[in-house]
């Protein structure tokens, strides 16, 4: 059985890291009849095609003009003329799907490329799974009125009666049901985001970053991130002495227009991948989580598998996972700096318990969790 999904390989995108893992998870199990081919579209004039394999899993890197999504949608006037922007990329997804003719299509968000992929799955006639990561009406909150109404038609063309829906927490099939389907979905299941083992790994790591006491963010460079937070948190430590350094780990390039003032009050880091996150984890005393809204969050966990505190918003899917393991006390309102400074001081002399570990090792392994997004794949093919 074949499972032809997406991925776009950036150290700051979460989607990434969970395909990843799940590929890891596939390649390694045993007994179960199930393939995966990731595919990634790069940006290129000439339509190279290149596979890698190893025994159960593939990657496919095709070449595709991917239009700028900003440029195309302040264009264009509805959806169609955005589809008829994006051919090429749909295409390039029915070529792969020709070549590999997978039994299930997996579908990782839903942007334009993943939305790309379901017209391409569409086409072909391949039935699909929609792995909920990010809702794209919260996602593009701040765009024009226009804008936004387009990208809403985008998210509505993934409201099908016969798709099974992964959602990662309570939060976002709530938040779908009721302000993008706007109605009650009938095949789905929530299932967590699991965590990697190198998270929990035990060795003290001796503080490189700096002296001081640290706060740490990993998170893109975006409203819906509430960065704007992460800049005002930054201004008010630098009035009050610049008790702790602000770490942020972010794909802001220093072209950004606010990119030296910034500078000058954070310090900022190029992205990381997924394991070298454990070394700047464990060099912080707290890591927060401000979005507005996310529909899992995965920096939270990780922290905390690390052993080290996070605090996170309550509008957050991995809040949900907070609960579970009784950190109720680190999830937290972030409308006011001036508290959430407070908190972050009495949060740094706290430890993350042994048993909060143990918790997450048993609930969020990723056996635990990929053997249960397995039986739902094989079971819709």
């Amino acid at each position: 059985m074949k499972v032809l999904t997406n991925i776009k390989f950036a150290h700051t995108a979460g989607i990434a890291q969970v395909v990843l893992s799940f590929m890891d998870f596939v390649e390694k199990s045993k007994g179960k009849d199930l393939n995966i081919v990731a595919v990634t579209i790069l940006n290129k004039n000439k339509k190279t095609f290149k596979k890698t394999s190893t025994n159960k899993t593939s990657t496919v890197s095709i070449g595709a003009v991917i239009p700028d999504i900003a440029q195309v949608v302040n264009k264009a006037k509805n959806l169609a003329e955005v589809k008829k922007a994006y051919e090429k990329v749909i295409s390039a997804y029915q070529t792969v799907i020709k070549k590999e003719k997978p039994d299930l299509i997996l579908i990782n968000g839903t942007y334009f490329m993943p939305w790309c992929l379901l017209q391409a799955s569409e086409r072909e006639s391949v039935p699909a799974v929609l792995h909920y990561h990010g809702v794209l009406m919260k996602e593009v909150v701040n765009w024009g009125t226009r804008q936004k109404k387009i990208f809403l038609e985008m998210e509505k063309c993934f409201d099908k009666k016969d798709m099974f829906y992964i959602f990662p927490s309570e939060i976002t099939k709530n938040v779908v049901e009721k302000e993008v389907f706007k109605h009650k979905i009938k095949k789905l299941a929530v299932i967590p985001n699991p965590i990697s083992a190198h998270f929990f790994d035990g060795k003290d790591i001796v503080h490189e970053i700096s002296q001081k006491r640290n706060i740490g963010i990993v998170s893109r460079w975006t409203g819906i991130k509430n960065v704007q937070f992460c800049e005002n948190l930054a201004k008010y430590n630098s009035k009050n002495g610049n008790k702790f350094v602000v770490n942020v780990i972010t794909d802001i390039s220093k072209s950004h227009k606010s990119y030296k003032k910034l500078s000058k009050v954070i310090t900022f880091h190029k992205p990381k991948n997924n394991k070298e996150l454990v070394s700047f984890y464990k060099n912080m005393d707290v890591v927060i989580s401000p979005s507005h809204f996310e529909t899992y969050g995965n920096v939270a966990k990780e922290s905390i598998a690390s052993g080290t505190p996070a605090m996170v918003s309550s509008n957050m899917g991995v809040s949900e996972t907070f609960n579970n393991l009784g950190l109720g006390d680190w999830i937290i309102n972030f409308d006011s700096v001036k508290s959430v400074y407070a908190k972050i001081e009495s949060i740094m002399g706290e430890t993350v318990h042994i048993d909060v570990k143990d918790k997450m090792k048993k609930l969020y392994a990723p056996y635990i969790i990929f053997s249960q997004i397995s039986s739902i794949l094989i079971s819709e093919m």
